[in-house]
C-alpha cells in the first residue's frame, strides 16, 4: 500500500492511498473481481466548512476501463459542549451518501445507494 496525504492548515485535507491484491497462496481465489469492483486507489478530501461542519468526499476507482468503484459523501456537525468545562462534546451529528461498490464486504459484488444519518464520536 502506498499513502499520501497534504494538510493546509486545519481547513483542507487530502489522502491519496493506492494498494494492490496479492492473490491467495493456494490457488484457489473466492473474490476474483474484488479489486476491480472496489478498486485499487482511493482519493479523499475533507473541508472544515467551520469550526462546527466538515464536509468530506471520498472516491475509489479500480485503475481499469471496465471499473466498479464508488462515490462517497459526508457531512459533520459538532453537537453540545461537555457541559463541565464548557468545551466541545466530540459528538457529531454524521450525515453519509455511499454509491458503488464495496459499502460492506459481503455484499461487495452489488452496486448499491445507501444514505446513512447517525453520530459519531470525534475527538473524543
Amino acid at each position: 500500500m502506498l499513502l499520501a496525504g497534504m494538510e493546509k492548515g486545519n481547513a483542507f485535507h487530502v489522502q491519496g492511498k493506492l494498494w494492490y491484491r496479492t492473490p491467495d497462496g493456494d490457488g484457489v481465489d473466492d473474490n476474483p473481481d474484488i479489486a476491480d469492483l472496489i478498486g485499487r486507489t482511493e482519493l479523499t478530501g475533507v473541508w472544515n466548512v467551520n469550526p462546527n461542519n466538515a464536509l468530506s468526499a471520498t472516491v475509489r476507482h479500480s485503475l481499469r476501463a471496465q471499473a466498479g468503484g464508488s462515490v462517497k459523501l459526508e457531512w459533520l456537525r459538532k453537537l453540545g459542549d461537555s457541559g463541565f468545562t464548557g468545551n466541545n462534546s466530540g459528538l457529531r451529528f454524521h450525515t453519509q451518501l455511499f454509491t458503488g461498490y464495496g459499502d460492506s464486504l459481503i455484499d461487495y459484488n452489488r452496486r448499491r445507494t445507501v444514505l446513512s444519518v447517525g453520530l459519531s464520536l470525534v475527538d473524543w
